[in-house]
Protein backbone atom coordinates (compact mmCIF):
# COMPACT_ATOMS: atom_id res chain seq x y z
CA UNK A 1 0.00 0.00 0.00
CA UNK A 2 3.14 2.69 1.02
CA UNK A 3 4.47 1.96 -2.72
CA UNK A 4 1.06 2.78 -4.03
CA UNK A 5 0.57 5.93 -2.29
CA UNK A 6 3.99 6.77 -3.50
CA UNK A 7 3.53 6.40 -7.13
CA UNK A 8 0.29 8.16 -6.35
CA UNK A 9 2.16 11.03 -5.03
CA UNK A 10 4.73 11.04 -7.66
CA UNK A 11 2.50 11.47 -10.74
CA UNK A 12 0.34 14.07 -8.88
CA UNK A 13 3.42 15.94 -8.32
CA UNK A 14 4.27 15.69 -11.99
CA UNK A 15 1.44 16.65 -12.98
CA UNK A 16 1.15 19.58 -11.30
CA UNK A 17 4.78 20.36 -11.92
CA UNK A 18 3.94 20.08 -15.86
CA UNK A 19 1.13 22.76 -15.02
CA UNK A 20 3.28 24.99 -13.77
CA UNK A 21 5.28 25.10 -16.77
CA UNK A 22 3.06 25.39 -19.25
CA UNK A 23 2.07 29.70 -19.75
CA UNK A 24 -1.01 31.07 -18.05
CA UNK A 25 -4.02 31.96 -20.29
CA UNK A 26 -5.66 34.71 -19.24
CA UNK A 27 -9.12 35.75 -20.75
CA UNK A 28 -7.76 38.68 -22.67
CA UNK A 29 -4.55 35.92 -23.97
CA UNK A 30 -7.97 33.93 -25.35
CA UNK A 31 -9.44 36.75 -27.41
CA UNK A 32 -6.11 38.18 -28.16
CA UNK A 33 -6.19 36.46 -32.30
CA UNK A 34 -9.88 38.49 -32.82
CA UNK A 35 -9.96 42.09 -33.53
CA UNK A 36 -13.39 43.60 -33.00
CA UNK A 37 -12.58 46.58 -34.88
CA UNK A 38 -11.81 47.42 -38.46
CA UNK A 39 -9.57 49.98 -39.54
CA UNK A 40 -9.99 53.27 -42.30
CA UNK A 41 -6.45 54.60 -43.27
CA UNK A 42 -6.58 57.42 -45.42
CA UNK A 43 -4.01 59.08 -47.53
CA UNK A 44 -5.33 62.95 -48.27
CA UNK A 45 -3.67 64.26 -51.50
CA UNK A 46 -6.09 66.37 -52.24
CA UNK A 47 -5.39 70.23 -51.31
CA UNK A 48 -9.02 70.70 -48.70
CA UNK A 49 -9.25 69.14 -45.55
CA UNK A 50 -11.95 66.22 -45.38
CA UNK A 51 -14.38 65.46 -43.10
CA UNK A 52 -15.16 61.12 -43.12
CA UNK A 53 -18.55 59.35 -42.28
CA UNK A 54 -19.54 56.00 -42.46
CA UNK A 55 -22.82 55.72 -44.32
CA UNK A 56 -25.22 52.93 -43.28
CA UNK A 57 -29.15 51.77 -43.50
CA UNK A 58 -29.46 55.62 -44.39
CA UNK A 59 -27.41 56.97 -41.62
CA UNK A 60 -24.71 58.71 -41.81
CA UNK A 61 -21.97 58.19 -38.96
CA UNK A 62 -18.97 61.14 -38.88
CA UNK A 63 -15.63 59.16 -38.42
CA UNK A 64 -12.96 62.19 -38.00
CA UNK A 65 -11.43 64.53 -39.93
CA UNK A 66 -8.23 64.48 -42.22
CA UNK A 67 -6.18 67.73 -43.15
CA UNK A 68 -5.18 68.41 -46.62
CA UNK A 69 -2.46 66.72 -48.03
CA UNK A 70 -2.00 64.46 -44.75
CA UNK A 71 -2.86 61.16 -43.58
CA UNK A 72 -4.79 59.50 -41.02
CA UNK A 73 -5.71 56.03 -39.19
CA UNK A 74 -9.02 55.57 -38.06
CA UNK A 75 -11.09 52.87 -35.88
CA UNK A 76 -13.97 51.50 -37.19
CA UNK A 77 -15.97 50.25 -34.72
CA UNK A 78 -18.05 46.51 -34.25
CA UNK A 79 -21.18 48.35 -34.64
CA UNK A 80 -20.29 49.99 -37.79
CA UNK A 81 -18.52 47.09 -39.58
CA UNK A 82 -19.67 42.97 -39.98
CA UNK A 83 -23.13 41.63 -39.85
CA UNK A 84 -25.57 42.34 -42.06
CA UNK A 85 -25.55 45.11 -44.84
CA UNK A 86 -22.80 46.81 -46.49
CA UNK A 87 -21.48 50.66 -46.15
CA UNK A 88 -19.89 53.39 -47.91
CA UNK A 89 -17.23 55.72 -46.87
CA UNK A 90 -18.19 59.43 -47.49
CA UNK A 91 -15.34 61.97 -47.78
CA UNK A 92 -16.52 65.44 -47.88
CA UNK A 93 -14.12 68.37 -48.49
CA UNK A 94 -14.44 71.42 -46.04
CA UNK A 95 -16.03 74.33 -48.76
CA UNK A 96 -16.03 72.30 -52.02
CA UNK A 97 -18.93 70.87 -53.67
CA UNK A 98 -18.04 67.36 -54.84
CA UNK A 99 -18.03 64.40 -52.21
CA UNK A 100 -16.03 60.78 -52.39
CA UNK A 101 -18.74 57.96 -51.73
CA UNK A 102 -17.40 54.99 -51.99
CA UNK A 103 -18.97 51.57 -53.64
CA UNK A 104 -21.08 49.37 -51.03
CA UNK A 105 -18.35 48.05 -48.96
CA UNK A 106 -18.82 44.85 -46.67
CA UNK A 107 -16.35 44.67 -44.07
CA UNK A 108 -15.51 42.52 -41.62
CA UNK A 109 -14.07 42.92 -37.95
CA UNK A 110 -10.15 42.81 -38.27
CA UNK A 111 -10.06 44.27 -41.71
CA UNK A 112 -8.10 47.54 -43.08
CA UNK A 113 -9.40 49.94 -46.11
CA UNK A 114 -7.22 52.20 -47.21
CA UNK A 115 -8.67 55.27 -49.02
CA UNK A 116 -6.57 57.35 -51.08
CA UNK A 117 -8.25 61.01 -51.68
CA UNK A 118 -7.00 62.42 -54.77
CA UNK A 119 -6.80 65.67 -55.85
CA UNK A 120 -9.50 65.19 -58.62
CA UNK A 121 -11.93 63.68 -56.29
CA UNK A 122 -13.22 61.62 -58.91
CA UNK A 123 -9.89 59.37 -59.42
CA UNK A 124 -10.04 58.25 -55.57
CA UNK A 125 -9.68 54.80 -55.10
CA UNK A 126 -9.53 52.38 -52.03
CA UNK A 127 -9.14 49.16 -50.94
CA UNK A 128 -9.38 46.62 -48.55
CA UNK A 129 -7.22 44.28 -46.39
Amino acid sequence: MGKRMGNLAAALLASASLAACAPALSQTDEYSYRETDATLVVQNNNWTDMTLYVLRDGTRARIGAVNGLGQARFKLSSALVGGAGDIRILADPLGAGERFVSHPLNIMPGQEVRLRLENNIALSSYSIW
